[in-house]
């Protein structure tokens, strides 16, 4: 009779560990984007982090879709090849970049247009923007709500678009409103950072995990203004190694 009093204490305990809520705050990205996707991998084939809201910044905001929608992020290649369609000889800068987002959507609408958004899955993913009123004026906006799967791709797009680098205007319009990258927003950037010359300097005091390329507290020598095959799988390994090294001693 002790024994099953046991297992039945060590299958709530578990069952109550499962179902603590983290939220995963992805934040921007720039052409480092292959190291958050490394982390974000790793944390989802870990199930460390079982349920889960996420919140998306910037290049952050195309990682939650990955990290929502694909059943498998482990490896690189795959990603490159068949998620974004690159082949090994392209390269990612500032001068193409608007051609690889406008691609980027495209794919996804392809990809995921099968995919109902229901209404209670709106709960579990925010997107966070800038707001473009005047050249001096922009204010923060969270999208918490999704028509449907073009809607949230394109909400995205809005959260990550670089002015004049995007495309070649200042803003994006979208639904008759003007937006632009969210990381332009002082207040969304992710700043949080757990590791330091290989040492744990902060545990997550609450249940947000921000992921960003400081977090695990690596010291960035690729000098590159452009991303390509080979750059983009090293970050996805450092991304990957990091996370495993750490992700266990912060939660």
């Amino acid at each position: 009779m002790k024994v099953i009093y046991i297992i039945l204490y060590a299958y709530m305990y578990m069952s109550v560990i499962s179902g603590y809520n983290y939220i995963l705050n992805i934040g921007s990205t720039g052409l480092l984007i292959p190291y958050s996707l490394g982390t974000i991998g790793y944390i989802k084939k870990s199930n460390y982090i079982n349920n889960y809201k996420l919140i998306g910044t910037s290049g952050g905001a195309y990682c939650s879709i990955l990290y929502k929608y694909e059943k498998d992020l482990t490896q690189h290649d795959y990603i490159w090849k068949n998620i974004f369609k690159l082949n090994e000889d392209t390269k990612i800068d500032l001068y193409n970049m608007h051609n690889f987002q406008n691609k980027t959507i495209n794919i996804l609408l392809e990809r995921y247009k099968n995919i109902i958004v229901k209404e209670n899955e709106n709960e579990n993913i925010n997107i966070i923007a800038t707001k473009y009123n005047n050249i001096l004026s922009n204010e923060k906006v969270i999208f918490d709500n999704f028509n449907n799967i073009s809607d949230l791709i394109y909400k995205c797009h809005c959260s990550s678009y670089i002015p004049y680098i995007s495309g070649n205007k200042l803003y994006y319009k979208y639904d008759n409103i003007k937006y632009y990258d969210g990381a332009f927003n002082s207040e969304n950037k992710v700043k949080s950072k757990y590791v330091e010359n290989n040492k744990i300097i902060n545990k997550l005091i609450d249940n947000t995990l921000d992921i960003n390329c400081n977090s695990w507290g690596r010291k960035w020598d690729i000098n590159k203004h452009y991303l390509d095959y080979e750059t983009s799988k090293i970050l996805f390994n450092y991304g990957w190694e990091d996370t495993k090294k750490f992700l266990k001693y912060i939660l």
